[in-house]
């Protein structure tokens, strides 16, 4: 019996062992100073006749595996910017394997590798920025806008189908929008796009942008200064500067950062409010205003490369609107079946400010192969603003009459969170878990004068979020597969003047599955994922109070909301210059925003979020960038299809396709790079919303770089024709809608920029509480 038991035993044993322990070719590829080197390509060659065997890409730990034996073979590596290094294959653990630069290959050597320039592995679209002419887009806005599947224009970046993404930098999240200003297309090694994020990311992404960077030598003191003027077509001159500074000593890392800015932006736009009763009324109202944007912004950064694999560091950051007005007039009328019932003239004063501190600290390292990371933050913001509507209103044969409303509102932050991550190699694959905690306070006041206008707020909120997530990744062969599962819990606490209020108070928790699979077939590179995300309600959405905008128009938010849940499914793939997407999502309890009539007032229009009926959507594009000597057209296509079911005033679906075009030239010339960047947008709907005219936009930009590219100039136009405008309808049920035309502003743009012995920044913490601080 005891002598079954053990042949049993030595059975089972080599079983698991053959499956998840042999044949397995593990190694470390690492950079000349160190530090893991991704998206290295690793192959296992015939030592006869150099017949490719199996192969694949470093990830982001500079880590490898072949599933294949050795065979007495040879490992060959390639890099961008490295030498080839070729190496006997003698064993299952190769080791590392140090890579030495290759001066020789950052020219146009680059240009005409053969590499891939899109990889697909881990759920995401990875694009190589790197000695190609997206190295030459200038700003960073400019590079994402190029970019498949993403659009970055005005400040606004977004992923096809997904919205508005979460970005790394070099593993970090992304604090502000001012880091993302640091860097220049130049600094980029490659962006990587996943537009179905797993386990590993909470559970409110949509969408991650991950950014690296080159790793350029260089220790002592370095700086990198930019500045950049803005004049548009309303003859406003605008523009921002920065300063970057580091100083860089063996594993000491110093870094100081500095930003200022005074920008104009432009808004007219022209409004219908219908609303549908026993009679029609249509408020018709034009606005023409204009906003002022001041800001500053400094930040220091320290780090410590304790070693090879160990880093420590910690950030403190200041972050300060002195002052962001808005002024202008808007000229209404109130017509009652079509005849007129008011007429009315208003100039609007807004005055904001925000003060904003936070700080990282983090330690990233490994202990044998435990790989461990972990972030502390800390946020504090304070936000007040002064708003001053002064009013001139006549009803139809009475006399004219005027009022001045005068707002106050406060507003305070509070953020403390921590997050853990360790990593292992477990089976043949890796295994990470890890968790966050959250904790967030908020308090708001407002007040109006006249009080008989709408009533005063003064609220506060508590809340924190604690979460957990596991994920296992394994190459099987050619196949790639990542599983995960992620728990969030929300404890919601909602006070209306000191006093708790529970009925607006809830807690919650919710799982979130996950799973990708990558494999390549031939050339053909194809990948496919499911996961689920939420949209829980900001702060602002979930206030009780009403906010007093115009005569006619009233804010308030709901503190019954749900959150917004929605079940995706991801397709990609990439041959070549091509690269194909496809996403199909389901949605729960979308939060959209809608126009309730106030007091029974069809003159007075409350904004309000509501939770819509659930809806499925299908999202595709394609991109083709192929080149033809100096000559880089790009072309990207997509269509969105949803089943979106509401109830409208004229009985229509709000099903309607929409479709844009977008069709890049580049000519990269001795003279410089040259772009040309035509995009369209037709008719279509997205959710209750209807762009019922199509929507057109020229940009041009031209880039020249001058000693050794330490100095670059660039010209960029926005909106060359000025035919961006904007055309929807809003549909708030069966008996309101409102009609937008928003009017474009072209806008001409120069950058100078000036750097001397910049690097790559070592520092490598990744931030806590992102959502979180998103919400608020």
């Amino acid at each position: 019996m005891m002598k079954r038991k053990q042949i049993l035993l030595i059975f089972l044993l080599t079983f698991f062992t053959s499956m998840f322990g042999q044949n397995q070719i593990k190694g470390l590829i690492i950079s000349e100073k160190g530090e893991p080197l991704a998206f290295a390509n690793v192959v296992l060659l015939n030592r006869q006749d150099s017949v490719f065997i199996n192969g694949t890409v470093s990830g982001a730990d500079g880590s490898f595996s072949i599933d294949s034996s050795c065979n007495g073979g040879i490992i060959k590596v390639t890099s961008v910017g490295y030498k080839t290094i070729c190496k006997d294959c003698t064993g299952e653990n190769v080791g590392i394997i140090k890579m030495e630069e290759d001066s020789k290959m950052l020219g146009e050597v680059v240009v005409k590798s053969s590499l891939p320039k899109t990889i697909l592995k881990n759920g995401g679209m990875t694009t190589t920025v790197v000695g190609s002419v997206l190295e030459k887009a200038g700003t960073m806005e400019n590079l994402l806008d190029r970019i498949p599947n993403v659009s970055a224009q005005n400040g606004s970046i977004k992923v096809f189908g997904r919205g508005e993404p979460v970005i790394y930098i070099n593993g970090r999240q992304m604090r502000d929008k001012s880091e993302l200003d640091r860097l220049l297309s130049d600094n980029i090694k490659s962006v990587e796009v996943i537009t179905n994020p797993g386990s590993r990311y909470a559970a409110s992404t949509k969408a991650v942008i991950r950014i690296t960077t080159k790793k350029i030598q260089g220790e002592g003191f370095g700086f990198d200064a930019m500045t950049t003027g803005e004049y548009d077509e309303e003859k406003n001159f605008g523009g921002y500067s920065q300063l970057n500074m580091s100083y860089r000593k063996n594993g000491l890392e110093l870094s100081a950062y500095a930003f200022g800015a005074r920008q104009y932006q432009p808004d007219n736009k022209d409004l219908q409010q219908k609303t549908y009763l026993d009679k029609t009324w249509n408020q018709k109202s034009e606005i023409r205003q204009v906003g002022v944007v001041e800001a500053m912004n400094f930040r220091l950064d320290a780090s410590y490369q304790l070693d090879a694999n160990n880093s420590i560091g910690a950030n403190f950051g200041f972050l300060r609107n002195p002052k962001q007005t808005w002024n202008g007039d808007m000229s209404s009328s109130i017509l009652q079946d079509e005849e007129l019932s008011e007429n009315s003239d208003s100039h609007a004063d807004f005055f904001w400010q925000k003060n904003n501190l936070s700080s990282n600290i983090y330690y990233v390292g490994k202990i044998g192969k435990l790989s461990i990371d972990f972030n502390t933050d800390w946020l504090w913001s304070k936000e007040y603003q002064n708003d001053v509507t002064k009013e001139r209103y006549q009803e139809v044969g009475m006399n004219a009459q005027g009022q001045t409303a005068h707002s106050l509102t406060n507003k305070d932050y509070h953020l403390l969170a921590s997050k853990l991550v360790l990593s292992y190699p477990l089976l043949g694959g890796n295994l990470s878990l890890g968790g966050e905690y959250s904790n967030t306070h908020r308090t708001s006041k407002y007040q109006v004068v006249p009080t008989n206008l709408v009533a005063d707020d003064d609220s506060r909120i508590t809340e924190s979020m604690t979460s957990s997530f596991l994920t296992y990744s394994r190459d099987f062969g050619d196949l790639n597969l990542e599983a995960g599962m992620r728990y969030e819990y929300i404890d919601f606490n909602y006070y209306e003047y000191g006093k708790y209020v529970p009925e607006q108070s809830k807690s919650y928790g919710n799982w979130f599955p996950s799973l990708n699979l990558s494999i390549p077939v031939g050339k053909v590179q194809m990948q496919l994922s499911y996961a689920a995300d939420i949209n829980r309600p900001s702060y602002p959405n979930l206030r009780s109070g009403i906010q007093y905008d115009n005569r006619y128009t009233y804010e308030t938010g709901n503190p019954f909301l749900v959150s917004q849940t929605s079940r995706n499914l991801n397709y990609e793939l990439a041959y070549k210059w091509l690269t194909f997407d496809m996403t199909y999502s389901h949605t729960s309890n979308p939060i959209i925003s809608t126009v309730e009539t106030y007091k029974d007032n069809p003159a007075i229009g409350l904004m309000k979020p509501v939770n819509g009926n659930s809806y499925n959507d299908v999202a595709a594009s394609i991109n083709l960038r192929p080149s033809f000597g100096i000559w880089y057209p790009s072309l990207t296509a997509s269509i969105d299809k949803q089943w979106f079911d509401m109830e409208t005033h004229d009985g229509k679906s709000l099903n309607k396709p929409m479709a844009s075009f977008r069709f890049d030239n580049t000519l990269n010339t001795k003279l410089g790079m040259f772009t040309w960047m035509m995009s369209y947008i037709t008719k279509g709907h997205e959710e209750n919303q209807y762009l019922y005219k199509p929507m057109f936009c020229t940009n041009v930009s031209a880039y020249k770089a001058l000693l050794k590219d330490h100095l670059s100039f660039q010209l960029f136009i926005y909106d060359l024709f000025g035919t961006s405008d904007s055309h929807m309808i809003a549909h708030f049920g069966k008996i309101k809608e409102m009609v937008y035309d928003g009017l474009s502003t072209s806008k001409v743009s120069l950058t100078i920029r000036y750097k001397f012995n910049t690097a790559r920044s070592k520092y490598q913490g990744t931030g806590a509480g992102l959502s979180q601080k998103n919400r608020m």
